[in-house]
């Protein structure tokens, strides 16, 4: 049987337990309200994997329902240790860092890593090894299809095989990245010039910058794992990665997704799948079922006590990427709704003097007055990036 978790649905965690701390969330419901009793933990997200790069490792501290994001732990040491060598880290940004050198796990090699904070005290992990010394993704492919819940879009798959049969526990990550075309744009834009006794005076001009096309990225996580285990090979045949409904603007024109496999250890499967399993038992803060803490492979040295969350992971990765368009799929069809409602609303005065100065709207034509709409819908900016990525095939 294979055992996967979220093939469909983000994975939104925040701060419902204090160990699922180092991914990116999105509450469901708002709650205006404090969590009492937050333990200060160190949180640490650290992946090792076989390719030959700078690695990485992220340390954060819990953060409170009512607050945004994670709390960088800061100017930390850190070391990765393979029995033979030590390969030390750089803080880049608050609470990411990356090794002064290139390396890349290798097979027979036990590896740990090492932490001391700006405190003082002083963390490691259990030994890991790389589980196998390479991983392929066969194919990676897209298709129109309707899902369970009967509703209808696009389905990502994958297929991998391991004749050797030495596999068998994969997770999956993505990154998707997708064209935005702003529906209302156009090449002029208005600005304020002066206020005049009788009012704001403004200037229709040329835009100078590209905000009809742009490209966005989405690379939330979601827990992704599957076992080969029960079949009768090491094999996934049209495993779904990612489902995306076909009301969603990000397949409105061009869209790519990357999608990354790890083998992973038979350790660190059975913690991410707890993990998934943990995050779904609780669907709001009031469950009676909440996810406690999650002992993962890292510990204190000064206090075996102390709790640490996080997994340190070595595993062979792979990668593949594929492009589509929304007519491949839905020739002549009615494009997905966009991003939000667009209708041209006639501004002037005061109004329009705000609207300029705080870039809530943009300039769309002078039919009948100087008419705008929201930014998005006419500067594409505001979705996304007006930079072509380096990867990007039209």
């Amino acid at each position: 049987m294979l055992s996967s978790f979220a093939h469909n649905e983000k994975f939104t965690i925040k701060c419902i337990g204090f160990f699922l701390l180092f991914f990116n969330s999105a509450c469901t419901e708002p709650f205006q309200g404090e969590v009492e009793g937050l333990e200060d933990i160190l949180v640490v997200n650290a992946l090792i994997t076989n390719e030959n790069k700078k690695q990485e490792v992220r340390l954060t501290r819990p953060y409170r329902f009512e607050e945004d994001a994670p709390i960088a732990e800061e100017n930390a040491m850190i070391r990765v240790d393979d029995g033979e060598q030590q390969f030390f880290f750089d803080e880049v940004e608050p609470g990411k860092y990356i090794s002064s050198v290139s390396f890349a796990a290798e097979m027979g090699k036990t590896y740990s890593v090492g932490i001391t904070t700006e405190n003082g005290r002083s963390y490691r992990s259990d030994t890991m090894q790389l589980p196998v010394a390479t991983t392929n993704i066969d194919e990676l492919y897209a298709e129109r299809i309707t899902d369970d819940s009967g509703e209808e879009g696009m389905g990502i798959f994958v297929d991998t095989f391991d004749a050797s049969n030495q596999s068998n526990y994969y997770r999956y990550e993505y990154d998707e990245t997708f064209k935005i075309i702003a529906p209302f744009w156009s090449p002029q834009d208005v600005v304020f010039v002066i206020q005049l006794s009788t009012g704001p005076s403004f200037n229709v001009i040329r835009r100078e910058r590209e905000e009809r096309v742009c490209y966005g990225t989405d690379n939330e996580k979601i827990i992704n794992v599957v076992n080969t285990l029960n079949l009768g090979e090491d094999r996934l045949s049209r495993f779904n990665v990612r489902f995306i409904n076909r009301d969603n603007y990000i397949l409105s024109h061009r869209y790519s997704i990357n999608v990354r496999q790890y083998v992973q250890t038979p350790e660190a499967f059975a913690y991410y799948d707890a993990l998934g399993g943990l995050s779904q038992s609780a669907t709001t803060v009031f469950s009676e079922d909440q996810p406690g803490f999650l002992a993962g492979n890292i510990f204190a040295l000064d206090d075996r006590n102390e709790n640490v969350a996080g997994f340190f992971e070595v595993a062979a990765v792979t990668e593949k990427r594929i492009f589509f368009d929304y007519e491949d799929f839905f020739p002549g069809e009615e494009l997905p709704p966009y991003f939000q409602n667009c209708i041209p609303a006639a501004q002037s005065g005061e109004d329009l003097k705000t609207t300029v100065l705080r870039e809530t709207r943009v300039y769309f034509d002078s039919n009948g007055g100087i008419r705008t709409v929201p930014r998005a819908c006419g500067d594409c900016n505001a979705l996304g990036s007006n930079k072509v990525p380096d990867f990007w095939i039209d």
